[in-house]
């Protein structure tokens, strides 16, 4: 069970992050039950912002992490690491696995989600810290604190622990559904065919055609097609708000794909 003591997060019984902050705070959701104890964390800062970056303490020796992350606006990649230090900003799951002397692994993972107006992220610090980024993107909109900022849960495997979290977080907000409760849309069975690994910017109207052609005559008659030239522009935001961890986020400065 997730539990702060003295100003250590425990999870099923290990110390996870010492000398957390007394800003911290741990809230259990009363809507469901968990074998692995989830939990919510949040913090509380001295005077309202539209953003925050709160720490949650340094990581306890003995783990080593996974983490995904926005590596572009519209891309997420995985990177691993041992310390905290190491976590990249926009970082949207970090799972942790400790073993004990015996070899039995325990895994926690941590889920930054929305907190009304407010969106939240991990990242970590040079003094090696973990700490979770909480803006909400308008300097209008404004708070002090942050309650169900960062989702976590722990248990003894990683998948089942991811399928179980998802499914927790889908009932306590409510504003997702896991995908055993979707209904498969017919066209993921379909062939498609996005024409940007083929051209990329130089997409033309005559190499589309002899694709086309030539995926027919293969016997791969695509069902829909998608013209992608990578119009789009975009802006790095990360690096007008923070400085310092502008390295490691990559971010496209003029156009990505919209495949």
């Amino acid at each position: 069970m997730a539990r702060l003591e003295r100003g250590s997060l425990v999870v099923g019984g290990r110390e996870l992050l010492e000398r957390a902050p007394p800003s911290v705070a741990l809230r259990r959701p009363a809507v469901v039950a968990s074998p692995g104890g989830a939990a919510f964390l949040g913090a509380t800062a001295p005077a309202p912002s539209s953003r925050h970056v709160f720490s949650l303490g340094t990581l306890a020796s003995g783990w080593k992490w996974l983490s995904l992350f926005r590596f572009k606006i519209w891309w997420m990649i995985p990177t691993v690491g041992e310390d905290a230090a190491g976590v990249p900003a926009e970082t949207q799951m970090l799972l942790l696995e400790s073993r004990s002397e015996a070899g039995a692994a325990l895994y926690a993972l941590m889920l930054p989600v929305l907190d009304g107006g407010f969106r939240a992220s991990l990242q970590g610090s040079p003094e090696n810290e973990l700490q979770f980024c909480f803006e909400s993107g308008d300097p209008e909109v404004q708070t002090l604190e942050a309650v169900d900022a960062v989702f976590i849960n722990s248990g003894d495997n990683p998948f089942k622990l991811m399928k179980e979290s998802i499914k927790m977080l889908s009932k306590i907000k409510g504003t997702f559904s896991h995908i055993e409760d979707k209904e498969i849309p017919a066209n993921l069975d379909w062939f498609g065919w996005c024409t940007w690994d083929a051209f990329y910017k130089s997409v033309n109207p005559v190499g589309i055609e002899e694709g086309l052609k030539s995926l027919c005559e293969g016997g791969a008659p695509p069902r829909f097609l998608i013209i992608d030239d990578g119009w789009q522009e975009t802006v790095n935001g990360f690096k007008e708000v923070d400085e310092a961890f502008i390295e490691q986020t990559v971010l496209a400065s003029n156009h990505f794909s919209t495949c």
